[in-house]
């Protein structure tokens, strides 16, 4: 059975990024297929995630406690980058006018929510992205990879190399930024010994679009009090 359900998942995330990302880039502004990519999204990680749940093979908990100090340095490195790239940015957002300019330039409106009902639909986006990803890499896959005899750090490397690889419809960049996220989502699991910390982190990381959707798309006359 987990056999099965780890060739589910290795074939099925990606066929869903390929058939999602050119669904919803063929929509234009009010086109439905965008909100139909959306539910497709839905649709698919659930139907992944609940045979998991249902035959008991997710582990909520970890066994395993991340040994040794430079690990431990590596992934603060990382936490350290992933903070100066995405979480300083998104909080000097509302204050300098000429970093929304620069995200508005990389901000694919074909891709991400641009209306007021497609940015409600991302929130559950986020959530079942944020929620199924961390219980099919974290919750289920690092623990049979080491059941096929892996060890345990270097289960918790390759899921996270493989999670980040499954992100390759966003290029180089967006592969090693997700492995780098992998391996942090990964590493809070190990320290804090449950998916819940990770789970919530990953879903507003993924809801960071919609924040920025909203104030990129501000009109002038709204930014008067902006730098």
């Amino acid at each position: 059975m987990n056999l099965i359900i780890s060739l589910l998942i290795l074939c099925g995330i990606p066929i869903l990024n390929i058939i999602t990302v050119k669904m919803i880039k063929s929509a234009t502004y009010n086109d439905r297929a965008k909100e139909l990519g959306y539910w497709l999204i839905y649709a698919v990680y659930w139907l992944i995630t609940l045979p998991i749940i249902l035959t008991n093979q997710m582990h909520f908990t970890a066994s395993y406690l991340m040994e040794g100090i430079m690990w431990h340095i590596i992934i603060w490195i990382l936490i350290a980058w992933i903070g100066l790239t995405v979480v300083l940015p998104a909080i000097l957002l509302p204050f300098v006018k000429q970093l929304r300019e620069k995200v508005s330039e990389n901000y694919d409106s074909k891709l991400y929510p641009v209306t007021g009902k497609q940015q409600f639909m991302f929130i559950f986006v986020a959530i079942t992205v944020g929620i199924c990803e961390e219980i099919i890499f974290r919750g289920f896959l690092q623990h049979y990879a080491v059941e096929l005899g892996l060890s345990e750090l270097w289960s918790f490397v390759i899921i996270s190399v493989i999670f980040g690889a499954g992100h390759f419809l966003q290029g180089l960049s967006g592969v090693i930024s997700s492995t780098i996220f992998g391996l942090i989502m990964g590493y809070l699991y190990f320290v804090t010994g449950s998916l819940f910390v990770p789970i919530i982190v990953h879903i507003v990381y993924d809801a960071k679009v919609i924040y920025m959707t909203r104030f990129i798309q501000k009109k002038p006359e709204d930014e008067k009090w902006y730098v």
